[in-house]
């Protein structure tokens, strides 16, 4: 009998000592998660504070968009046809600063690459449009411009 009380007070030691480790252990991964929640708060909010840069075409003739440059960026084997958009992240920084960047949109017309330029502002967290608008000068308008 002595025996068996001792194998009981036994496995009541094994158990309160397994649940006391289990509950140090959900208590300290609760912890962490929580901290680990913060840091992606702290990454989603400076991800929030790059500058954008939406290109849309709206020309009339149907010339593609085909590549977009700026300081420190270069998109290129781009297909942006018209009507439609394409946001681009400028997470690599501005050197000279986010005033009066010179944009220059690349586009097709008739097999031969074309180009056409504007300054722009940036700033944080926002997003700066450039829309590729007009038609060529033959059909009566002021041809192919930004805005």
């Amino acid at each position: 009998m002595d025996i068996s009380l001792t194998h009981v007070n036994f496995k009541v030691q094994w158990r309160t000592i397994f649940i006391i480790v289990g509950l140090f252990i959900a208590l300290t991964a609760c912890e962490s998660s929580v901290n680990s929640n913060e840091d992606t708060e702290e990454e989603i909010s400076e991800e929030s504070q790059i500058p954008y840069l939406k290109v849309v075409n709206q020309n009339t003739d149907s010339y593609p968009i085909t590549g977009v440059r700026l300081v420190n960026y270069e998109f290129n084997n781009l297909e942006i046809d018209v009507g439609d958009s394409q946001k681009f992240t400028l997470d690599d920084g501005m050197p000279g600063g986010y005033s009066d960047i010179n944009i220059i949109v690349n586009y097709r017309r008739a097999g031969r690459s074309f180009s056409l330029n504007i300054e722009k502002n940036f700033n944080d967290g926002d997003t700066t449009t450039v829309r590729m608008k007009g038609c060529i000068s033959a059909e009566g308008c002021a041809g192919v411009y930004l805005e």
